[in-house]
């Protein structure tokens, strides 16, 4: 298990029950806080055993980022198909031994990181997708529609107590992450 990782899920989860944590940290630790926050959001909203992990890139830093996404949802998950698309999708995936296809394939994952700027229609999706929203995004209005939605403040904080339940069936769910500040602290 990666135990920053598990330090993130434990501090969402003593905020979520009425303690108070430290905010905050040295930004070059963000990356490793927004990676987290994404596996432990997974933990709760994706499918028990994906099989599919999907990332989506928009260049060299986004593409660090992604790598960070994989290893932190390794923390629980051992996907065995790893897609790959967008700006310096071809370098990412020979570095984790995914493989390059097109946003719709990515898309169609178990569980979906984005690590790029996009519009989200849910026509992309499909059922039981779980997606990371990691980067600025937009959503089409039908997605409230046919998504769970869930934000990191107090979302994920609730899941993880157990206060809220998580996934229920095949719904598709999105996890839409803030500014990271507790994640960030906890993983010093």
């Amino acid at each position: 298990m990666t135990d920053w990782v598990l330090a993130v899920e434990r501090a969402y989860v003593r905020v979520a029950t009425g303690d108070s944590v430290p905010i905050g940290g040295p930004p070059a630790r963000l990356p490793y806080a927004r990676a987290a926050v994404g596996a432990v959001a997974s933990h709760y909203l994706a499918v028990g055993a994906p099989r599919s992990f999907g990332l989506v890139v928009d260049g060299p830093e986004s593409c660090e980022e992604a790598a960070l996404s994989l290893v932190a949802h390794q923390t629980w998950f051992q996907p065995t198909d790893l897609r790959c698309a967008g700006e310096g999708a071809d370098e990412l995936a020979r570095e984790i031994g995914g493989r390059v296809t097109s946003f719709a394939e990515v898309l169609a994952c178990d569980i979906v990181c984005l690590h790029a700027p996009i519009v989200l229609d849910p026509a992309a999706l499909r059922r039981g997708t779980h997606v990371n929203v990691l980067a600025p995004a937009t959503f089409a209005d039908e997605l409230a529609r046919v998504a769970t939605i869930t934000h990191e403040a107090p979302g994920l904080g609730n899941l993880a107590a157990g206060l809220v339940d998580g996934r229920a069936f095949d719904e598709i769910t999105v996890f839409v992450i803030g500014d990271a500040k507790i994640a960030l602290a906890a993983v010093r």
